[in-house]
C-alpha cells in the first residue's frame, strides 16, 4: 500500500487531513513532537502496534516525517521562540479529533510547553506526563540535586553561578570544570554545544560572560573522572499511580561529539541498584511518564552519581523498545485502561546511531580505542538483518521502514542541514 507522506504546512491543512483520515478516526491517535531520531523511534514503537501517529516538527526534514509509521505530518511553530503560536496550532487542529489525542514530546522545549498549557489543551488532548511545576523542578539542576541529596543519592559537587561567587567558585570546585545551562535547549541553540568544559579561570570568564550576554544561567560542576565504562543510564515508564511499568539500564559506550555530545552507541545491561535509585528520585517528585536518568561513576570515590534526568523520551529509546520494553506502548496502554508491565528487558543488545558513530571512529576519538562493534554486529548491519537481529538496533536504518535513511542522506547534501541536539 502506498503511504501518503504529504506534509501539511499550516494548521488548517492538517485539521482537514485529520478529519478525513480513516485510521485516525478509528483509533485513538498519538501526537509526537519533534520528529527527528527520538520521534522516529517513538513512531515506530507505536506504529508497529497499529496506533496512528501524527508528527509535528518546526521544519520539514525531521527523519520521522519520512517514516511509513507516521500517519500525518505537520510543520508547526517552534515553541522556543513562538510558544503561544505553537499552542494555538494545537488548539486549531484539536476539534478534528474524534477522541482525545495523546501527547508525547521528544525534547524539553516541547515537553515544557505542553505541560504549561495542559489545562487549555485538555479539551482535545491527554497530557500523560507530570505537571509543569514538576518538570521544572526536575530540569532545574539545583532542585534535582537537593532532592537527590535528601534521598542519599550522590551527585557531583556544584555551585550555581551568580554575581557574588564568580571569583570564588574555582576554590571550591577546581579546574577542569563543567559549566551546564539551566535551560539546556536555549543554550544549545545559542552555542551548538550541550555544555562547556573549561580548563582555567580565563576560559571560565570567557564562557560565563558569553552565557550572561545570551541571558542564560549556568551551574558550575566538578569535572568527574569517569572510566570509559562509567556512563550508565536508567530509563523508566512510571504510570499515574507511580507504578513502574517498564525499565531498562543502558551503558553508554560512545558519545559524539567526544565528551560533550550525545550517545551514539549504548548496550543494555543489568543495574538493579541504580534502577532503584532512579525510581526513588522519580517517586520523590511524584513523577508520571517516560524518563531517562543519567549516572556517572566517579573513580575518585567509587560512587555512581546522578547527573541528569530527562522528563520525556530520549535519543536511544529504540533500544528498550527492541529489548521488549516498549515504553511508548506501555504509556498508551495505561492511558487506554489496559495497563501492563515489562520489567525483564533483553540484556546485551546494542543500539547505534551509525551517522555519528562512524564520524567518531573515523576521527580516531571516543571512549574506547578502535571499533567497539563486533564483526557479527557489523555483518547484521551490512547484510540488513538488523530488523530481526538479536544483537543490534540501528537508530535510523530499517528494511521495514527505509525512507528515513534516504531522508538522512538528503539532509547531509543540503546547504542547511536539519539539526537537532537529541
Amino acid at each position: 500500500m502506498e503511504i501518503n507522506k504529504t506534509i501539511h504546512y499550516n494548521a488548517i491543512e492538517l485539521k482537514h487531513a485529520i478529519e478525513s483520515n480513516e485510521l485516525v478516526r478509528q483509533k485513538q491517535p498519538v501526537l509526537i513532537c519533534n520528529a527527528h531520531i527520538t520521534g522516529l523511534a517513538v513512531a515506530r514503537g507505536l506504529g508497529r502496534e497499529g496506533i496512528p501517529v501524527i508528527a509535528l516538527d518546526r521544519e520539514d526534514r525531521g527523519l520521522g516525517f519520512a517514516s511509513k509509521y507516521v500517519t500525518l505530518r505537520g510543520v508547526c511553530p517552534n515553541p522556543v521562540i513562538a510558544e503561544k503560536a505553537f499552542v494555538q496550532y494545537l488548539l486549531d487542529i484539536g476539534p478534528a479529533f474524534k477522541e482525545k489525542c495523546i501527547l508525547i514530546p521528544s525534547m524539553d522545549e516541547w515537553a515544557l510547553s505542553l505541560a504549561k498549557y495542559a489545562d487549555e489543551l485538555s479539551e482535545y488532548y491527554i497530557w500523560p506526563f507530570s505537571a509543569y511545576k514538576t518538570l521544572e523542578q526536575i530540569l532545574d539542576k539545583s532542585q534535582l540535586y537537593e532532592r537527590a541529596a535528601e534521598l542519599n543519592v550522590s551527585v557531583p559537587k556544584y555551585e550555581i553561578i551568580n554575581g557574588s561567587n564568580r571569583k570564588t567558585i574555582a576554590e571550591k570546585l577546581s579546574f577542569p570544570m563543567v559549566l551546564k545551562p539551566i535551560n539546556k535547549r536555549t543554550f544549545y541553540d545559542e552555542f551548538q554545544e550541550g555544555l562547556f568544559i573549561v580548563k582555567d579561570q580565563s576560559e571560565f570568564e570567557e564562557k560565563t560572560c558569553a552565557a550572561k550576554k545570551a541571558g542564560l544561567d549556568l551551574i558550575a560542576q566538578e569535572f568527574v573522572n569517569v572510566s570509559r565504562d562509567g556512563y550508565v543510564t536508567v530509563v523508566v515508564y512510571m504510570d499515574g499511580n507511580q507504578i513502574v511499568r517498564g525499565t531498562l539500564a543502558g551503558q553508554r559506550l560512545e558519545i559524539y561529539p567526544p565528551k560533550v555530545g550525545t550517545t551514539c552507541l549504548v548496550e543494555s545491561i543489568q543495574a538493579p541498584e541504580l534502577t532503584e535509585r532512579a525510581v526513588s528520585v522519580l517517586k520523590a517528585f511524584s513523577y508520571e511518564g517516560i524518563a531517562e536518568c543519567e549516572f556517572i561513576f566517579d573513580e575518585n570515590d567509587g560512587e555512581y552519581k546522578l547527573l541528569d534526568i530527562n522528563t520525556r523520551p530520549w535519543k536511544w529509546i529504540g533500544l528498550p523498545i527492541d529489548c521488549g520494553v516498549n515504553l511508548p506502548h506501555l504509556l498508551y496502554s495505561y492511558i487506554n485502561g489496559e495497563p501492563y508491565s515489562n520489567l525483564n528487558p533483553e540484556i546485551g543488545r546494542k543500539w547505534v546511531y551509525l551517522n555519528d558513530y562512524q564520524k567518531l571512529k573515523a576521527s580516531h576519538q571516543g571512549l574506547f580505542e578502535g571499533d567497539v562493534l563486533t564483526k557479527e554486529e557489523w555483518m547484521e548491519i551490512i547484510l540488513r538483518r538488523y530488523d530481526d537481529s538479536k544483537l543490534i538496533t540501528t537508530a535510523v536504518e530499517s528494511l521495514d521502514d527505509p525512507e528515513p535513511t534516504y531522508q538522512q542522506l538528503q539532509n547531509s547534501f543540503a546547504k542547511r542541514s536539519y539539526y537537532c541536539p537529541c
